[in-house]
C-alpha cells in the first residue's frame, strides 16, 4: 500500500545517467557554477551539459546555448535562471522531454502573490509533461553514493570508506540543512543523500523520505521539518521506516506559536498541532530531537556499530561525587533506570576504588584521579562487564590535561564491548575540545554537556523498546465484528459539509458500528417519554436532542435522576421552555429519554480531523481530566490494538480504570473495543469532522455510550 503512495519513478533524480545546468557559470561560487565544478571534482560519471548562450565552454566541458541543443537524453536539468525565466525554461525542457528538474531559483510561494502565481505555472507545466519537479527555492540534492552533487549549497561531497556512508538527510530549509551537514560531517558520519526540498511544490519531503528509507546503503534517515502538506504520506513513509526497522531522527519546528507562524510563512506548508505531531511520533517510533548537537550524538550512537541497548538500566562512572548524584537525577528523568551493581562488580571496584570512593551506582572515583588519571578508566571496564548494565555513562574530566593514552583506553573499551557507551564531557570546553574530537573521529559517542549525554541516551533506548513493543504487538488482533457501514452511508444521505447531528442520527451511526449505547428511547411528547420511562426503568435522565443545540446543559436541556412520572412532566415542560428561551426557532427532534447509568467511569473519546494528519482519536477521563488538566492521548488514524491500549495507560489518571483504592477494575478490553472501532469510523467516513462521544461509562462489564455529538 505504502509504495502506491509515492512516485516509483523518483529514482532517476539520484541516479541520472546526465544532467543539465542551465543557467551555467564559469564562476564556481554562483548557484549556476557549483554544480559544473562539483559533478566534475565529485567524481560524476554521467554525462554534464552546461546550458549557457554566453559561453561556448565552461570547465573545459561544451556549453549549449538552450537545452533542446544538448545531444541525446538528459534525465535531469538543475535550473539557475532568474525566477522570470524559470517557466520558459520548463516549456523548454518539456519539449526535450526532460525527466526530472531541480529548481535552485528562488522567488516563488515564499515571497507572496506573484511568486505563487508562477510556481502554480511550473507545478501544471511539470505535471502535464510528466517531469518530476524538486523545488523551486531549493538549494540542490547530491547522492554521495555516486557523486552526484546538483546543487550549490555543497560542494565537495564526503570521501572515504562507502561503509559509513550511511545517513541520508531531507531538508526543508537549504541553509540549516548545510549547516547540519557540514557538523555531522565533523563527526565523520558519512552521508548517503541530502535534500533540500525547497518549496516542494513537486516532490515532498515524504516522497524523499520514502526512498532513503527503501535505499539498502541508507542505514538511518533524518530530517529537519517544519510542516508537510500531506500527512498521509509521512504516515506511510514512517510506516515503512518501522517496517524496515530503520531509525527515523526528525528536528521538527513550530513546536510553539511564534515559531509555527515563521514556519508556515518559511515553507508555505500545513504546520499542524504540535501535540499531534508529537503522539504521532510515539505512535510511529520516531526519534524527535531539539537541535543540530542532539541530532549528530544520537547518530553518533547508530553509526558505531554496537546493537540496541536490550534495556534501561544505566551505570555511571562519574569523576565527582556531586556530578554523578546530578547525572542519576537526570538518567530517572529521561526514563533510564541506575541499577544496583552485582556483588561481583562490587567486589571489582572496592578493589581499585580509594577506601573514601563509592563502588554503588553511580560509581565516584573521587579527587584521586588528579593523582591517579586511570582510576576512571579502570571502573568503566568493570561495569561494562556487569550484566545488569544495558548501557554506560563514563564522564570525561577535561582538567586532567590532554591524556590521550587514558582516551586510547576508553576507546579500546568501547570497542570491545557490545553495550552502548556514551562519553560526557565535564569542565572546560576550551580544554576539552581537541580531546572532544579525538573522540568523535573514533566513533566514540561523546556528548558535550551531561544533558545532552541524558537525553541522546533517553531517545535511543525509547527507540529500541518502542521498535521491539511494536515488533511483540503484531501478533495482538482485535477484528472488529458488526460493523454496517452501509446503514451509515444512508444515514448520511442529505447532510452537508459543517451540519451538526442530531444525538439520535449520531448514537445510530455508533450503534452500526457496535458501539454500545444506553438503554433510550426518543420522545416527542410528554406520552411517549413516560411510555419509554417505565419501559426502561426509573431514575432517567432527559435530554434535548437538537442539531442546532450542541451544548444541552448551556442550554438548560438536561435533567438528571428523575425517578416519578410527576418528576418527568415538570422536567419534560422545563426543557421545552428553555430551549426555546435559550434559541427560539431551534430544530428539535425531539427528547431523549434515557436511563441513569449506576456506577462506572465517565470518559471521553473523540475525533478530530487534523489538518495535516486527517482522522484523530482522543482518549481522556471525564470531568476537568481533558479540559482543565490536559489530560488526554491522541493518536493519528488508523490506529492499532496496540495504540488502543497505549492511549489508556498513558493519561495520568489511568488508575481509575485499573481499580483505584480498592474499586473494581473498569472492563478496558471493552474500551479499547470502542477505541478503534471510532478509528475505523473515522477512516470510512473522513467527511465526519468532529465525533465526540462524551461520556462513555466504562463499568466493570461493559461501556456505554451516553451521548454523542457529530459534525460533517
Amino acid at each position: 500500500m505504502e509504495q502506491d503512495v509515492f512516485d516509483k519513478k523518483i529514482d532517476i533524480i539520484f541516479n541520472p545517467e546526465s544532467i543539465a545546468i542551465i543557467g551555467a557559470s564559469a564562476d564556481p561560487a554562483k548557484p549556476g557554477g557549483t554544480p559544473v565544478s562539483s559533478l566534475v571534482e565529485n567524481g560524476f560519471r554521467g554525462n554534464v551539459y552546461p546550458v549557457n548562450p554566453g559561453y561556448e565552454k565552461i570547465g573545459g566541458l561544451k556549453c549549449y546555448p538552450s537545452i533542446e541543443f544538448v545531444p541525446g537524453e538528459v534525465d535531469v536539468a538543475i535550473i539557475a535562471v532568474p525566477a522570470n525565466r524559470v517557466v520558459n525554461v520548463l516549456h523548454e525542457c518539456a519539449r526535450k522531454k526532460v525527466k526530472a528538474v531541480i529548481v535552485l531559483t528562488s522567488g516563488f510561494s515564499e515571497v507572496g502573490n506573484s511568486g505563487r502565481e508562477m510556481q502554480e505555472e511550473i507545478v501544471r507545466l511539470t505535471k502535464e509533461s510528466g517531469m518530476l519537479l524538486c523545488g523551486p527555492n531549493s538549494q540542490g540534492i547530491f547522492n554521495a553514493l555516486n557523486g552526484m552533487s546538483a546543487g550549490f549549497a555543497i560542494s565537495k561531497l564526503q570521501t572515504g570508506d562507502d561503509n559509513f556512508k550511511f545517513y541520508g538527510f531531507v531538508s526543508q530549509s537549504g541553509g540549516f540543512g548545510t549547516a547540519i551537514y557540514l557538523m555531522s560531517s565533523e563527526t565523520g558520519i558519512g552521508f548517503t543523500y541530502f535534500v533540500s526540498s525547497g518549496n516542494e511544490a513537486g516532490l515532498s519531503f515524504s516522497d524523499y523520505l520514502a526512498y532513503m528509507i527503501n535505499d539498502k546503503n541508507t542505514k538511518v534517515v533524518g530530517g529537519y521539518l517544519e510542516g508537510v502538506k500531506d500527512g498521509r504520506k509521512l504516515f506511510h513513509a514512517a510506516d515503512m521506516a518501522l517496517k524496515n526497522e530503520k531509525p527515523l531522527i526528525l528536528i521538527k519546528a513550530g513546536r510553539h506559536a511564534a515559531a509555527a507562524k515563521a514556519a508556515a510563512s518559511h515553507t508555505g506548508s500545513l504546520v499542524g498541532s504540535d501535540s499531534v505531531y508529537t503522539s504521532f511520533f510515539h505512535q510511529k517510533a520516531i526519534i524527535r530531537v531539539e537541535g543540530i548537537e542532539e541530532l549528530t550524538t544520537v547518530l553518533s550512537v547508530l553509526a558505531a556499530g554496537r546493537p540496541l541497548p536490550k534495556g534501561n538500566r544505566i551505570a555511571i562512572v562519574a569523576s565527582s561525587g556531586g556530578s554523578g548524584v546530578l547525572l542519576s537525577d537526570k538518567c530517572v528523568s529521561a526514563g533510564l533506570e541506575v541499577v544496583p551493581f552485582t556483588e561481583i562488580t562490587r567486589k571489582k571496584l572496592d578493589e581499585i576504588l580509594p577506601s573514601f570512593g563509592s563502588s554503588a551506582n553511580p560509581v565516584d572515583t573521587t579527587s584521586q584521579i588528579l593523582v591517579e588519571p586511570d582510576l576512571l578508566l579502570k571502573p568503566l571496564k568493570i561495569v561494562l562487564d556487569d550484566t545488569n548494565i544495558d548501557m554506560v555513562i563514563y564522564e570525561h574530566w577535561p582538567g586532567l590535561g590532554r591524556n590521550f593514552t587514558l582516551l586510547d583506553g576508553v576507546i579500546e573499551a568501547a570497542n570491545a564491548t557490545e553495550k552502548t557507551l556514551m562519553v560526557s564531557m565535564l569542565g572546560s570546553e576550551l580544554l576539552g575540545g581537541e580531546e572532544f574530537q579525538y573522540l568523535r573521529t573514533h566513533r566514540v559517542p561523546v556528548a558535550r554537556t551531561q544533558d545532552r549525554a541524558v537525553r541522546v541516551l533517553g531517545h535511543v533506548t525509547q527507540y529500541s523498546r518502542r521498535i521491539k513493543e511494536i515488533r511483540a504487538a503484531k501478533d495482538i488482533k482485535m477484528p472488529l465484528k458488526n460493523i454496517d457501514s452501509n446503514r451509515v452511508k444512508r444515514l448520511l444521505e442529505g447532510t452537508k459539509p459543517g451540519q451538526a447531528l442530531s444525538e439520535s442520527l449520531s448514537k445510530q451511526i455508533l450503534l452500526a458500528y457496535g458501539i454500545p449505547l444506553a438503554p433510550e428511547g426518543s420522545a416527542q411528547n410528554l406520552k411517549t417519554a413516560l411510555k419509554i420511562a417505565h419501559d426502561i426503568g426509573f431514575p432517567v435522565a432527559i435530554k434535548i436532542d437538537s442539531p442546532d443545540i450542541q451544548h444541552k446543559t448551556d442550554a438548560g436541556g438536561v435533567k438528571l435522576n428523575i425517578n416519578t412520572d410527576q418528576e418527568l412532566g415538570a422536567a419534560f415542560a422545563e426543557i421545552i421552555e428553555n430551549v426555546m428561551k435559550y434559541k427560539p426557532g431551534a430544530h428539535l427532534d425531539g427528547i431523549t429519554v434515557q436511563k441513569m447509568l449506576k456506577g462506572g467511569t465517565e470518559c471521553i473519546i473523540g475525533v478530530k480531523n487534523d489538518e495535516v494528519f486527517g482522522p484523530t482519536v482522543l482518549f481522556g477521563l471525564g470531568g476537568v481530566f481533558v479540559e482543565a488538566l490536559e489530560d488526554f492521548s491522541l493518536r493519528v488514524c488508523p490506529i492499532t490494538p496496540l495504540d488502543a491500549r497505549e492511549m489508556v495507560s498513558e493519561i495520568r489518571g489511568h488508575r481509575l480504570l485499573t481499580g483505584f483504592r480498592g474499586a473494581p477494575p473498569a472492563d478496558r478490553e471493552a474500551v479499547y473495543d470502542v477505541i478503534l472501532r471510532v478509528s475505523q469510523l473515522a477512516m470510512d467516513f473522513k467527511e465526519l469532522k468532529e465525533i465526540d462521544i462524551n461520556p462513555l461509562v466504562v463499568f466493570q462489564q461493559g461501556v456505554c455510550a451516553a451521548d454523542a455529538l457529530m459534525i460533517m
